[in-house]
C-alpha cells in the first residue's frame, strides 16, 4: 500500500523540495520502499532554476563544459544549468560564452543515440551528462557510453536524487541523497526482499512518475 507523501527539503537550499511515498515500487533495474518524486523540481520553474543553481557550484569553478546531455526530461533544469556555468564571472572555468543543451534519442531497443546533425555538439566536447535519478547507475552508464562513442569526454554526472556517489570512477554530484530519505532502500529485481515476503507491487515507477497496480 502506498502511504501519503513527505515533503523532504534540500540541505543546499529549503526551497527545492521532492515528495517521497512509502511502498513497493518496481523500476526497471531495481525495487524499492520508497519513491522519490521529483517533478516539481524538473518541471517547476522556480524551483528548476534554484536547483541548477546549486549544481552549477559543483562545476562552474571546477570544471570546463561543452555540452550538457539531459535524461530522463531534465531539459528545464538543462537549461538553467546551462546559463548559471555562463555567467560572466572572473573566476569561472568556463571559457565558451554558452554552452549545448541536447538529448540523445532512444530507438526502440532503448539504444541512445545522437543524429548527425547533432554529434558536432558531442564530439571533442567536455560532456556533464545530467540526470533525474540515479539508482542502479544504468542510465548514467549507458549515457557515459553513447557519449564516448560519438567521440565526447564526460566529465561529471549530476542529478536531482542520487544514491551513488560515483557511477564507475566518474562523480555524482546531487541535490538528494539516500541519507536524506530515511529508511529508503533499492534491490535488483531478483533480490527484492518485498517480493521474497509475498508482498505485491504498488506501482510501477521511473523519474517520470508511477502508476498504481
Amino acid at each position: 500500500m502506498i502511504g501519503a507523501p513527505v515533503t523532504v527539503s534540500c540541505s543546499s537550499n529549503q526551497k527545492i523540495q521532492v515528495r517521497t511515498l512509502s511502498g513497493h515500487f518496481a523500476m526497471t533495474h531495481a525495487h524499492t520502499n520508497t519513491y522519490v518524486d521529483i517533478l516539481d523540481v524538473k518541471l517547476n520553474q522556480k524551483m528548476a532554476c534554484d536547483a541548477a543553481q546549486v549544481l552549477a557550484k559543483d562545476y562552474a569553478y571546477e570544471q570546463q563544459i561543452d555540452t550538457i546531455v539531459c535524461m530522463d526530461g531534465m531539459e528545464v533544469i538543462g537549461a538553467f544549468l546551462a546559463r548559471a556555468l555562463t555567467r560572466d564571472d572572473l573566476y569561472s572555468v568556463n571559457e565558451n560564452p554558452s554552452l549545448y543543451v541536447v538529448t540523445p534519442e532512444l530507438e526502440h531497443a532503448r539504444q541512445m543515440l545522437f543524429r548527425d546533425n547533432l554529434v558536432p555538439m558531442i564530439r571533442d566536447k567536455k560532456i556533464l551528462v545530467l540526470c533525474g535519478s540515479v539508482i542502479t547507475g544504468s542510465n548514467a552508464r549507458k549515457a557515459v557510453e553513447c557519449v564516448s562513442w560519438y567521440g565526447g569526454e564526460v566529465v561529471g554526472i549530476a542529478a536531482v536524487f542520487s544514491i551513488l556517489d560515483k557511477v564507475d570512477k566518474l562523480p555524482v554530484q546531487f541535490l538528494f541523497g539516500k541519507d536524506d530519505i530515511p529508511g529508503y532502500e533499492a534491490v535488483e529485481n531478483a533480490s527484492c526482499p518485498l517480493c521474497k515476503a509475498g508482498e505485491r507491487v504498488d506501482a510501477l515507477a521511473n523519474c517520470y512518475g508511477y502508476s498504481r497496480l
